[in-house]
């Protein structure tokens, strides 16, 4: 973590445990480092941190290490971004007990049950290219408020501008028009 933020002093961060990477790292360590560099300025958010029941490391493992972070990113007063896989149910569950500090649900693709009970728990949801193929998540999309939506592009091959451009199409708004809303999303979500 620190040699890339030192490498570049004037770039923004998320830091966290990822699940995926649970099983490569000293946890221990990585943990008291995100808690010494977590209330940096430039640390703009914890994540992506979550529960992942897709890989080997036992769930409830998952969950100690995403409530230690949880705890990291309240003390440092930061949001969370969060990855979740076949895991709702818990992060839910979890969610209730921790609403002090806003929370992106990353590559959001559930179904409307889920994504209505973040919504109300205060959860924003991000999407990204997926909405150019899955029609149901087109639809569910189109159902929620812009207010507590984000866009990302994550590791595809389409840029944050095509994103931009098909969401404003799909919401039938101007691309603009959009922009102003999700950067008051960030203004609210980043307290920026």
């Amino acid at each position: 973590m620190e040699e890339q933020i030192k490498d570049n002093g004037k770039a923004i961060y998320s830091l966290g445990i990822h699940p995926w990477k649970i099983e490569d790292i000293d946890i221990a360590s990585s943990l008291e480092k995100l808690e010494q560099i977590s209330s940096q300025n430039h640390i703009l958010a914890i994540g992506e941190i979550g529960l992942d029941r897709l890989i080997q490391t036992p769930l409830s493992v998952q969950i100690e290490i995403l409530l230690s972070q949880i705890s990291i990113a309240e003390r440092a007063q930061k949001p969370i971004v969060i990855h979740c896989v076949k895991s709702f149910p818990e992060l839910i569950e979890i969610r209730k007990k921790h609403k002090s500090f806003p929370w992106i649900i990353h590559g959001f693709q559930k179904n409307k049950i889920f994504a209505d009970e973040l919504i109300e728990l205060g959860c924003y949801l991000s999407f990204g290219k997926a909405l150019f193929t899955n029609k149901k998540l087109r639809a569910l999309f189109c159902s929620l408020p812009t207010r507590q939506i984000f866009l990302e592009t994550d590791e595809s091959d389409v840029s944050i501008k095509e994103i931009y451009n098909k969401v404003a199409d799909i919401k039938e708004m101007e691309v603009e028009s959009l922009k102003k809303e999700l950067f008051k999303n960030f203004k609210t979500c980043f307290k920026k």
